[in-house]
Parts: structure tokens; C-alpha cells; sequence
């Protein structure tokens, strides 16, 4: 992966590189086989299950643990664990698979994502997530809604910022601090501005972005199938992801505000260390390395199963003394 340069946001970079990474999750009236690791694809296999295990959190494989007990149980074959690591390995066989049934690694399945965002525990013991996604789940689903009524929801064209209209001809409001609406009612709101409150670092910017909308990757991966797909709904509905992600940085100014006040610092600058970004290289591990030789000899237990069943099945049916009946054939 080549290496990125992170010091400069420029939004539509950035939203057009969330929209690649984002799962495809069409609306379910839709049925869509959709690979989830399709931002991986131009990788090589393996790398691409590293990669998106490494980066995303993913799990690709299973886990070390998994894979022994597979070999323990009989299920992963002792001859061909020994046959692969011999083509693979050359004669460093005996070694690597040493290291495979017996060598100390730590299984981790984690990832880079939310590593920015969960410092808002850590520094501030505040979750937004869990004070936000309830209301904000609520609002997609009702907004996105497609039941039917002789009325039609006024201020549609506007698409999701129909929500100004709303905040100012109400009572209560989306907000409960002046800061927040006061951004919403401000036509020149842009999501720069907001992650300068918010994170205050420019350099993270995009890693807070991907921490945010992968904090709940279904709804985002619908909003930015539907921005650009909008008959994907019968009755359809203007939402953009660039949108979705302005409404919710406003309602987390707000419950910000709602506990600190105005005076609180922005998250990146009381980071004290560097975190790593979550673009930045992968760097390949022996751990790696062990993970790719046991899914190379699970497999190809099973290839060898299989193709030892046709085997079999071919000389049965080709053995004229077999006893059959019309559309049977018997096997001893």
C-alpha cells in the first residue's frame, strides 16, 4: 500500500475514500451478494486478510487457537500440514511448522478503527456513541421510513437538512446547547469547522471520520448507497453521507457542551502520544506468516476430501457390477 500523506483534509477525498471502504448495504427490499472486503480486492489474497484484519478489525481467518485445535482433532490433516510447509518452506519446513503447533503468539483481531475515538473515555469519561446512536438510529430509520400517507413531509427537497427547518419551527429541538444549533443554522457549516471543535489536529481528521461512520458501517454503508442510488427506496428520500456526517458532529459538539460547556479542549490536542494512523502501512509479522500456512493446510484438507469423493465416485459408477435402480446407484 503506498504510503499516505496525512497533514491535509480535503472532504471529498476523504468522503469519496469512506464511500470505498464502506460496506454496500442496500436497502433490503434488495437482495445484493456484496463482497464486504471489496476495498481489499486489488491486493493479493493473503495480504488482503492481513490488511483488512490490521487496518478494519476484521476477521478474516481464524484464530491461532482455532487452527491448532483443528489439527488436534484430526480435522486438519497431519500429511498435508507437512506437505505444505515443505512447498512453501523449503528446508525450513521443519521450523515453521514447529512454530505453527508450537510457537507463542497473541492472537489479534482488533484493528486501528475507533483507536482515536475511544480517547473520549479515556481523557474526558464520556461516551458520545452511546448518548447519540439511539436518537440518531431513530431519526435515519423515520426519515428513510417508507410507509405511505395522503401528505407528503414538507421539506424533503432539502434532504436531511430538512432537520433546520425542524430545529427552527419547534419547541424542544434536536440540541440542547446554543453552540450546536446555532452551526445548524448556519448555512456555511462545513465539516472542517466542526472537526476543528471537535478534534482541533488536522492530521486526524480522516482517522476520526473513519472511526465515527464505522462505528455503525450499516447505516453509513445505506446512506452512501442511497446518495448514490436514490430509486433504491420506492419512495425516495435525498441523504448524502456528507450530510449524515455534519448532523452527527453537531449532536456530538452538543453533548459536549451539554457536559463540559464551551471550554473544553479538542480531543487531538490532549492526545499524549501518537497514534498509529489507520492508513499507515501493514507491516507483515511471522505471526502473519504462521496464520497463512495453517489456512493453506485447512483448506486444502478439504480440497483433498473432495476431490477424493469424486475420485471414489467415478470408479463406482464406472464399475459395471455396481447394483442399480432407475435413478440410483448403490455404493458399498
Amino acid at each position: 500500500m503506498n504510503e499516505h500523506i496525512h497533514h491535509i483534509f480535503r472532504e471529498q477525498n476523504v468522503l469519496h475514500h469512506l464511500k470505498h471502504y464502506l460496506p454496500s448495504q442496500a436497502p433490503l427490499k434488495d437482495f445484493i451478494h456484496h463482497n464486504t472486503l471489496h476495498a481489499f480486492q486489488d491486493r493479493k489474497f493473503f495480504t488482503a486478510l492481513t490488511e483488512a484484519t490490521e487496518i478494519l478489525g476484521y476477521k478474516t481467518r481464524l484464530s491461532l487457537a482455532e487452527y491448532r485445535e483443528l489439527y488436534t482433532n484430526g480435522k486438519i490433516n497431519q500429511e498435508i500440514l507437512t506437505k505444505i510447509t515443505r512447498e512453501q518452506k523449503g528446508q525450513d519446513a521443519e521450523i515453521w511448522k514447529e512454530k505453527m503447533i508450537n510457537g507463542n503468539y497473541i492472537d489479534n483481531f482488533k484493528g486501528r478503527l475507533g483507536l482515536l475515538r475511544s480517547q473520549w473515555k479515556k481523557l474526558y469519561s464520556v461516551d458520545p456513541d452511546l448518548q447519540i446512536h439511539p436518537f440518531l438510529f431513530r431519526f435515519l430509520a423515520s426519515y428513510l421510513d417508507q410507509g405511505y400517507s395522503y401528505t407528503e413531509i414538507s421539506g424533503l427537497a432539502e434532504g436531511l437538512f430538512t432537520i433546520r427547518e425542524m430545529e427552527k419551527n419547534t419547541f424542544t429541538g434536536f440540541f440542547r446547547t446554543p453552540r450546536a444549533r446555532k452551526l445548524l443554522l448556519d448555512r456555511k457549516c462545513e465539516i472542517a469547522d466542526l472537526l476543528d471543535i471537535l478534534v482541533g489536529k488536522e492530521s486526524l481528521y480522516e482517522q476520526y471520520l473513519f472511526d465515527q461512520q464505522f462505528a455503525h458501517p450499516g447505516w453509513s454503508g445505506m446512506v452512501s448507497v442511497l446518495e448514490d442510488n436514490p430509486k433504491g427506496l420506492i419512495d425516495t428520500r435525498r441523504i448524502s453521507l456528507q450530510e449524515l456526517i455534519i448532523f452527527e458532529l453537531l449532536l456530538e459538539i452538543d453533548v459536549l457542551d451539554n457536559k463540559f460547556g464551551e471550554n473544553w479542549m479538542p480531543l487531538g490536542l490532549r492526545l499524549k502520544e501518537d497514534l498509529p494512523h489507520i492508513f499507515d502501512p501493514v507491516k507483515p509479522q511471522e505471526y502473519h506468516e504462521v496464520l497463512r500456512l495453517w489456512q493453506l493446510a485447512y483448506e486444502w484438507t478439504y480440497y483433498d476430501q473432495v476431490l477424493g469423493g469424486i475420485t471414489l465416485a467415478h470408479k463406482f459408477t464406472a464399475d459395471k457390477s455396481a447394483k442399480s435402480f432407475p435413478g440410483l446407484i448403490l455404493y458399498r
